[in-house]
C-alpha cells in the first residue's frame, strides 16, 4: 500500500494575502485561516406527477463561501492597517492563499467584518471574515 502524501503537508507556512497588479503580498503574522468553502443551491423540480411520492432537485447556483482569518494585532499596523483600509474602502479585491505545496487558491471578495480583541492576560488578536463573490479558483502547485 501506497503512502499518503496528506502526511508531508501541515497548515504550516500557508500563506494569505491581497494580489494588486499581479503582485501578491502576503500579510504579516496570520495565526488561523479558514479558506472559502463552496455550496450550491439545490432548485425543487418537483411536480404532481413526480415517481414514487418523492421530492425531485436538480443543481442549483454555487456559493463562493466566506473566510476568515485570525492575526497577532499591531493595532493600527501590519494586517490590521490592511485590513482597516480595505474595508474602508468597500472595494471587491483580489485575494490568495498559497499552500506549502505550492497550490494556489484564489478569489475576489470583500471584507464583512473586522475585529480585535485585547484581553489582559493573553496576546491580542484581530480577525476579519470576507465574503467570496465569483467562484474560487485552484492552481495546482507547479
Amino acid at each position: 500500500m501506497a503512502a499518503t502524501n496528506a502526511a508531508t503537508d501541515i497548515g504550516f507556512a500557508t500563506l494569505f494575502g491581497k494580489v494588486v497588479a499581479n503582485v501578491f503580498t502576503a500579510f504579516a503574522e496570520i495565526t488561523d485561516m479558514t479558506p472559502p468553502g463552496i455550496s450550491r443551491d439545490s432548485v425543487d423540480f418537483t411536480h404532481f406527477g413526480s415517481p414514487d411520492f418523492f421530492r425531485e432537485f436538480k443543481p442549483g447556483i454555487g456559493d463562493g463561501g466566506e473566510v476568515s482569518i485570525t492575526y497577532n494585532l499591531v493595532p493600527g499596523l501590519l494586517d490590521d492597517a490592511a485590513i482597516g483600509a480595505h474595508f474602508d474602502s468597500r472595494a471587491v479585491e483580489t485575494w490568495r492563499f498559497v499552500f506549502p505545496n505550492g497550490a494556489k487558491l484564489e478569489f475576489r471578495g470583500f471584507a464583512t467584518g473586522h475585529e480585535r480583541a485585547t484581553p489582559m492576560d493573553d496576546k491580542m488578536t484581530g480577525s476579519a471574515t470576507f465574503k467570496v463573490t465569483g467562484k474560487p479558483v485552484m492552481t495546482p502547485a507547479a
